[in-house]
């Protein structure tokens, strides 16, 4: 259920897109170092918006370094340096890829769950030692409450997108305000919780064929009866995600920032890339969409 929320870089200056990277390279090193080479694999562009979020609600002094990696060995790359936005990131990412595995586990797709067993007795021992921070341990705690409502839910196949969607907005809600006090914890709160209920619905929309297939839970197969009548219902579909994003990004507008670099990054993502990928996802799923 990751990897949706990315900038359209075509948009973005030169600077802005290399502190993007740098971003991205410094948290897959942050991870590898902190847990294992294994977690790196799992990186996503989600965790990279937390960064820059968190950088943004409470600025810091960061630094940068030109590095090889595996990945890179001829090359080296610039690097943004260890900091504690990246940590949070890194220890967050830990929890959440923990429990998307667990889901993954209980999921009828034979072989995604036999992977994913696999791999489960390093994710229990990174958890393990992602908890040793009692924040962290308490958002692990958290995360799996939220879920197993979330499972409540499907069992139940409830007839409701907003239920499920604002189950999920909570948790990421939670991770992107992690360790927050007073009006920042609250704008970065909401800010997660818009984004978590547009991921959510991004993900069943994306998995709408293979769920009904399957007979996995998916909202809009509960609330249409079918993939084939929820299709029928693209520009409706399309306004509310839309909707949802717009709440992030007066959300973001809060938060009292000068680093217009930073601030650059985030709006793009939110009004670009994000929406760019609602367009891309309702065609390649073949929902009817007004066209402009």
């Amino acid at each position: 259920m990751f990897g949706y929320v990315k900038p359209e870089s075509r948009e973005l200056k030169v600077k802005e897109y290399e502190l993007y990277k740098s971003a991205y390279c410094g948290l897959c090193r942050v991870m590898g170092k902190r847990y294992s080479y294994l977690y790196k694999m799992s990186l996503s562009y989600d965790f990279v918006f937390m960064v820059l979020l968190r950088l943004y609600a409470m600025p810091e002094n960061v630094s940068f370094s030109q590095k090889r990696c595996i990945a890179h060995p001829l090359k080296k790359k610039t690097m943004m340096n260890c900091n504690s936005a990246l940590e949070t990131a890194s220890d967050v990412g830990v929890i959440m890829l923990y429990h998307d595995f667990v889901d993954k586990i209980k999921d009828k797709d034979g072989i995604k769950s036999f992977v994913c067993r696999l791999t489960m007795p390093e994710l229990r021992r990174l958890r393990k030692k992602a908890c040793k921070d009692e924040i962290i341990k308490e958002f692990d705690a958290f995360v799996e409450n939220k879920l197993c409502e979330l499972s409540d839910i499907e069992k139940e196949n409830t007839k409701s997108i907003d239920m499920a969607a604002e189950n999920f907005g909570s948790i990421l809600a939670e991770a992107l305000s992690i360790g927050f006090e007073g009006d920042i914890k609250r704008t970065t709160y909401e800010i997660g919780r818009n984004i978590g209920k547009w991921i959510y619905i991004i993900d069943a929309l994306d998995d709408i064929d293979s769920d009904e297939k399957n007979q996995n839970y998916n909202p809009f197969i509960a609330v249409f009866g079918s993939a084939e009548e929820a299709k029928k219902h693209g520009d409706m579909i399309k306004t509310a995600l839309l909707n949802t994003l717009s709440a992030s990004d007066r959300a973001l507008a809060i938060l009292n920032n000068t680093d217009a670099g930073v601030s650059n990054i985030l709006t793009n993502i939110i009004r670009l890339g994000n929406v760019d990928t609602v367009e891309k996802i309702l065609k390649n799923n073949k929902f009817a969409i007004t066209e402009a």
